[in-house]
């Protein structure tokens, strides 16, 4: 068995992308990988103690691993100050 994917290009969802990859943008980044369930419940939970809306996250998009799923959430950070 490989854990390699099916389709070694298939595309990253665009807001995942832009998540992960926002050069030059000061920002910190939950990352959350796992099972659909697993993510959803987190979300789910952070959105109930007030730490980000549902809606903030990107889209579950599928890993290269079967039954894991990755989603995104990217918050702006405030400029570095001296």
């Amino acid at each position: 068995m490989s854990n390699q994917p099916s389709q070694a290009n298939e595309p990253l969802d665009a807001a995942t992308i832009e998540a992960l990859t926002a050069l030059g943008i000061p920002a910190n980044r939950m990352i959350l990988i796992g099972t659909k369930e697993w993510i959803t419940g987190v979300i789910h939970n952070l959105h109930a103690v007030r730490f980000a809306e549902v809606g903030a996250w990107s889209q579950l998009v599928p890993t290269r691993n079967k039954g894991e799923m990755i989603s995104v959430l990217m918050r702006r950070r405030a400029s570095d100050r001296a």
